[in-house]
């Protein structure tokens, strides 16, 4: 079974998702230390980390998750006459495309006991400058951007982004306890295009037309194994071979 929940991103933070993973880099050690500025992971310092309560991880209490990101940009349809809302557009602001997306400067945060293992990712997302960031044609969906492994001990694990290298933080928290092994967050971005303006070009009128989505997931691949049941004791033995003689008693004196 599958959750999953969304966080729309206000359109004035402009276009792309970003996150920070500065302790992606500081507390993966192993897995990424060998990172350079053009990896996929960021290497600054983000100033006020979410803290969650954590227990020593052990490889007998750790769980195992896989983190995976896709990138989408649907096209935003006429709620009227169902056609794409693209079509109605007449104009585009400076430094818009008409045509496609550009994500950059993405980084992320995971857990602060997380160890990593193993992954891949495309480089471009991560680059600070969106002239160097990965370029998406509109109506187009990208599977596996980034897909990472890693354990930790917590069973809701919180991960942190950051958008466009800016100054707000989202906090993503995959939430297994419905007995789902995925969970899925999703960032919602807008792209927007002219449909009317005055004949001064002063009043402009604006509709969104292509929304792109950020993806995020993750999958639970393994957990702690269960603690042993208790031994019943004597004493909750008598008790029950009590009870069950007391029933056989009164289903006889029944007949």
């Amino acid at each position: 079974m599958k959750t999953s929940s969304t966080i729309l991103i206000c359109s004035s933070l402009v276009a792309t998702f970003v996150a920070d993973a500065h302790d992606m880099q500081t507390n993966l050690k192993g897995a990424v230390q060998a990172a350079t500025s053009d990896e996929y992971y960021s290497l600054e310092r983000n100033p006020s980390v979410e803290k969650d309560n954590y227990v020593a991880l052990s490889d007998d209490a750790s769980y195992t998750y896989q983190f995976r990101m896709d990138l989408s940009t649907p096209l935003s349809m006429d709620l009227f006459d169902g056609t794409a809302a693209i079509d109605k557009c007449i104009g585009w602001d400076i430094g818009v495309s008409p045509t496609n997306f550009t994500w950059y400067g993405i980084s992320f945060q995971l857990p602060v006991d997380a160890k990593g293992r193993g992954g891949g990712w495309n480089t471009a997302p991560a680059q600070p400058l969106k002239e160097d960031g990965y370029v998406q044609m509109f109506n187009n969906t990208a599977e596996g951007v980034a897909e990472y492994n890693f354990t930790t001990s917590a069973d809701s694990p919180v991960i942190r982004a950051r958008i466009n290298n800016g100054l707000l933080w989202d906090t993503f928290t995959f939430d297994f306890t419905d007995g789902s092994n995925y969970v899925e967050h999703q960032s919602q971005q807008s792209v927007s295009c002219i449909i009317r303006q005055s004949d001064d070009g002063i009043s402009r009128t604006y509709t969104t037309v292509v929304n792109p989505i950020l993806h995020l997931s993750l999958e639970r691949l393994s957990g702690p194994a269960p603690t042993p049941a208790p031994e019943p004791s004597s004493s909750s033995m008598a008790g029950t071979v009590f009870a069950i003689t007391a029933l056989a008693s009164s289903a006889f004196l029944l007949l």
